[in-house]
């Protein structure tokens, strides 16, 4: 049975770099179009690497590292856990302050760069989650495969997958936008 408003799609399907573009491209489309868009994406600043990854916020325009420095020789986990907690934090800032403007609230939707490990295991961007969710905001975001059965349960029946693809991230804005 379709959903009567989609509340949130998740992108999957094609690389890292390429649906974290899509995002971004996404944004600014919807953005354009008159959509209210909140949310973090990643970025590469120009020439960076892997451990230069910042969360870039959609609203604030502030970046946030994802990545830390472990010193040489670290083999363990450079998620910067502090990053992604300010990630969040600015997320829900910016959902409250579209909250207390009030009206309409079908024009928003909320950008969240992907339900990863971390928000598999409760923490990373999942209190931003909660948030839009909370509010009745639809989501756009991206699911990493390794976690899809955490995302299955975490997600139920308020979700769909789409292709990384900009054309069906339109379609499901368009009949979001209608539902709402």
């Amino acid at each position: 049975m379709p959903l009567e408003r989609p509340m949130i799609l998740a992108v999957q399907g094609a690389d890292r770099e390429v649906i974290q573009a899509l995002l971004a491209q996404a944004a600014r489309r919807l953005s354009a179009g008159g959509a209210r868009v909140i949310g973090v994406v990643e970025h590469l600043p120009e020439g960076g690497g892997h451990e230069d990854v910042l969360l870039l916020d959609l609203v604030s325009g502030e970046t946030h590292r994802l990545h830390q420095d472990l010193g040489p020789g670290a083999a363990g986990c450079s998620l910067d856990p502090a990053g992604l907690a300010a990630a969040a934090a600015g997320v829900e800032r910016a959902i409250a302050a579209r909250l207390d403007e009030g009206g309409d609230l079908s024009d928003t939707v909320v950008v969240l760069s992907k339900f990863g490990r971390q928000e598999a295991e409760g923490r990373g961007l999942t209190s931003a989650f909660h948030a839009a969710v909370a509010a009745e905001l639809c989501v756009l975001t991206s699911v990493s495969p390794t976690v899809r059965g955490a995302w299955d349960g975490f997600v139920g029946d308020l979700a769909r997958l789409a292709p990384a693809d900009l054309a069906a991230v339109e379609d499901w804005w368009g009949i979001a936008v209608a539902a709402g």
